[in-house]
């Protein structure tokens, strides 16, 4: 056989092996598995943080007191001055928002499909009327759906301000103040117009530099301005001359995750057993509370085995969080607030996957509980609340 022949058969072979190892390995990403979580925690401590709660003692942690980006699970904190001011009339929650008010902070292709998602629920669940939805519905998209969009208007309607003074009264010590992170995308679009002369890869590079060494403080300001021109921008020009679609890159994603608001576990563990308790906050606040976070309660199965139970994670490209409670029919209380950072495409598509399993067989099997807890820190303290 000629020479060539041979070639040719030993790069097809190639091809061949290559394609079956990465269609294998995106087979295996996408499979759960429960154990694959703690066993990444005690492999990889420097890209995890964790705190596991059980009726108020802390069985196992790792790195609690780490401030790690906290993507949409920082929604938590929104919820709660809405229930607080749901609670004491400030906002009523069946008051209308106009559906094209949140449009206005849409930005398309950048939520993973949340923001569309919710608003085909509400429509199949025939809440909208006249254009509109309840501010109660606007603040369920938010957690349930994890709307960015619905985030964004929620900043405005209740106040910055208002909703960062949560931080302090929560007692959170590691927690980073909110700011609009959703308008903060379109800050490179900002810094390119600085480069008129330019063509816009050139403007584009020169803007990165510049975000890049932008101190936090300029960042959150910077943003705060996008989200006032977002307000304003009821015709969609601004998003439209904008154009992140055409500019938006894997530099500048790495960039913003880095800098998207940051908290640890710790102190996720304690605000989750200040919901799960019921009586921290007013009885009225608590309600308005457990309608946001524990949309988990229409599943029947869920409701089979508990009390109540409520949940809200984030992810980006490289981040993945997730803060849950729960108290079973037996009255057993469970908290966990488990955050991962750095994470290479395997390792988000993995634990993604696997999540949702590795709570479950916490809150189900005390076998796996153990065994999970013995990959980290499990010596038992009380939660400080």
């Amino acid at each position: 056989m000629k020479k060539w022949v041979w070639i040719v058969i030993i790069v097809v072979a190639l091809i061949i092996a290559i394609a079956g190892w990465i269609i294998g390995t995106l087979v295996w990403a996408g499979k759960p598995n429960a154990d694959y979580v703690w066993e990444f925690v005690k492999k990889h401590p420097e890209q995890a943080s964790v705190t596991l709660v059980s009726n108020g003692v802390i069985v196992a942690q790792t790195e609690p007191d780490r401030p790690m980006p906290l993507a949409s699970t920082v929604k938590i904190i929104v919820a709660i001055e809405y229930a607080k001011q749901a609670a004491a009339g400030t906002v009523k929650p069946d008051e209308p928002v106009l559906l094209q008010k949140l449009e206005s902070y849409y930005l398309p292709d950048l939520d993973g499909g949340a923001h569309p998602s919710w608003l085909s629920d509400m429509e199949s669940k025939q809440r909208v009327r006249d254009g509109a939805v309840t501010l109660e519905e606007v603040a369920k998209g938010m957690i349930m759906f994890s709307s960015n969009a619905n985030t964004e208007y929620l900043m405005e309607k209740l106040g910055l301000a208002n909703i960062n003074r949560n931080i302090g009264e929560l007692g959170m010590k590691s927690h980073e103040p909110l700011y609009p992170f959703v308008s903060s995308l379109l800050i490179p679009y900002e810094l390119m117009q600085t480069y008129p002369g330019l063509e816009r890869k050139d403007a584009l590079a020169k803007a990165i530099t510049e975000l890049k060494d932008m101190p936090i403080d300029v960042f959150r300001v910077k943003a705060a301005g996008i989200h006032e021109k977002l307000r304003q921008d009821n015709d969609g020009a601004y998003k439209r001359q904008a154009n992140i679609k055409d500019w938006y890159n894997e530099k500048l994603d790495r960039m913003n995750s880095d800098k998207l608001i940051a908290a640890s576990t710790a102190d996720y563990a304690s605000l989750q057993a200040k919901m799960n308790g019921k009586t921290y906050f007013a009885p009225a606040v608590q309600k308005n509370l457990d309608i946001l976070m524990e949309g988990l309660m229409e599943n029947p199965a869920n409701r089979s085995m508990f009390e109540h139970a409520g949940r809200k994670g984030g992810s980006t490209a490289f981040v993945l969080t997730d803060a849950m409670y729960a108290t079973d029919k037996e009255g057993k209380r469970t908290e966990l607030a488990i955050f991962f950072n750095n994470l290479d495409e395997i390792q988000a598509m993995k634990l993604s996957a696997s999540l949702n399993a590795f709570e479950v067989e916490l809150l189900k099997n005390a076998d796996f509980r153990s065994k999970a807890a013995a990959g980290m820190d499990s010596t038992q303290r009380p939660l400080n609340k």
